[in-house]
């Protein structure tokens, strides 16, 4: 049979059992050991079942994504969110659009010290939410805000797509990271200028503020981003400078973040309980699914998938920059079925090597790749930043999220052509790593 037809079928098969809510991880598995079963028998498939899963999570560099998230739980738990979110407030409140600004400076810091996106849009609904309700901000704006700043989580390092991106890729971790650092601030610059330009357009989307706010408050306001400057720069200086791995940096990220919350005396025995369980629980539905992605991409290679989809590409002779587009839009559908971790796991082993061979860059890529995941968080029907937010905002329709957060895709798309356009932007500052 035809290679190209086995791995239509395995991904037609795929996607049916994760629409009977079978999880990805466990759907990735069935489908590759049930194809090495059938197109290469028993020997293979039992050998494969018997080796895969401990090759795909006893990579050391995996210790990094317990301790950035394990980070980040910390961070949260001690207050952090909120202290940036009151900084932003005092220093943006009297902007057009100033609240939504806030939510947007809030989202940026509070992803230096995460890798991910969903609990970011938890914790800004209940806290940024409430108050753009309160000064009648537009629901539409409000709501498209929180999910489209949201997405910052997984482009600011330290970004855990980007750490599972690196290891699939054999790339440096710590020169993916900070690939994503410029492009990150792109993109919160960006957001904060649609922010603005809207609401001085419309100032009834965003009534501002008639509390003033003194100077002095404003600058002793700045002592809530200290946290984050502190883990943000021990984290990726350490990288930068050669001091440290980014899985030593993880760790040393995951003590500042103790110490900090010890320091302001915001973390209780339930808080660290609660962030030690939802580390737990993260970590363990990542490794399922780099076990599911292990077993169903050996089955993809075996029955010889991977590289005719490959040579499909390049005997097309396709122009470089049509290829590479076509390969970033693939994420915008595959995020109707994927989640993050599974589109990553799924696309990159077949990807990266035509990328490879067009001589493109790989932690250029890498970063393109993870914005679009970005885009797809917010795209209909199943933008998985949409749903979070209206598992946290239970009478705002589905609909009205889409559409709120139908701009803030367009922001993402116009960074994605800036960044094709001048590659540059993300290969600047890895380039510079000692």
């Amino acid at each position: 049979m035809n290679p190209l037809l086995i791995g239509l079928i395995a991904l037609v098969a795929l996607i049916v059992l994760m629409l009977l809510r079978v999880p990805i991880g466990i759907s990735m598995f069935i489908v590759g050991a049930g194809g090495l079963l059938l197109t290469k028998g028993t020997v293979l498939a039992n050998y494969a079942l018997a080796t895969t899963p401990v090759s795909a999570i006893s990579s050391f560099t995996l210790v990094a994504i317990p301790m950035f998230i394990l980070m980040g739980n910390l961070a949260n738990e001690a207050g952090i969110t909120t202290e940036l979110y009151d900084t932003g407030y005092k220093l943006l409140g009297r902007l057009p659009g100033g609240l939504g600004m806030a939510t947007v400076f809030a989202c940026a810091g509070f992803a230096a010290t995460t890798g991910s996106s969903v609990g970011m849009v938890a914790a800004m609904t209940r806290i940024a939410l409430p108050e753009m309700d309160r000064y009648g901000y537009d629901r539409r704006l409000s709501l498209g805000t929180i999910a489209g700043a949201g997405t910052l989580g997984i482009l600011i390092p330290p970004s855990i797509p980007a750490v599972m991106y690196a290891i699939t890729t054999e790339q440096s971790v710590g020169r993916i990271l900070l690939g994503g650092v410029l492009p990150g601030v792109i993109m919160a610059v960006a957001m904060l200028a649609y922010l603005g330009i809207r609401c001085a357009i419309n100032p009834k989307l965003a009534p501002v503020s008639s509390k003033k706010v003194p100077l002095r408050e404003k600058l002793r306001s700045l002592k809530g981003i200290w946290a984050i400057v502190v883990l943000f720069g021990g984290v990726i200086g350490s990288i930068y400078l050669g001091i440290a791995t980014a899985t030593e940096a993880a760790a040393v990220g995951c003590l500042g973040a103790v110490v900090i919350a010890a320091i302001k005396k915001n973390l209780s025995w339930k808080g660290i309980r609660s962030a030690l369980v939802d580390t737990v629980k993260m970590t363990c539905m990542i490794m399922l699914i780099s076990v599911g992605a292990a077993v169903f991409q050996l089955f993809l290679t075996r029955c010889g998938f991977a590289s005719a989809f490959s040579n499909l590409f390049i005997g097309s002779q396709m122009p470089m920059m049509a290829t590479i587009i076509l390969m970033l839009l693939v994420y915008i559908p595959l995020g109707m079925f994927f989640d993050t971790m599974g589109m990553i796991l799924l696309t990159i082993p077949i990807f990266y090597p035509i990328m490879s061979n067009l001589g493109v860059d790989p932690i250029w890529f890498g970063v393109m790749v993870i914005i679009m995941i970005q885009v797809s968080l917010l795209s209909p029907p199943v933008g998985l930043n949409v749903y979070v937010l209206k598992g946290c905002v239970p009478d705002a329709s589905l609909g009205q999220i889409f559409r709120a957060s139908a701009p803030w895709m367009g922001i993402q798309l116009v960074v994605v052509a800036l960044l094709l356009l001048f590659p540059g932007l993300v290969t600047w500052l890895p380039n510079l790593m000692k």
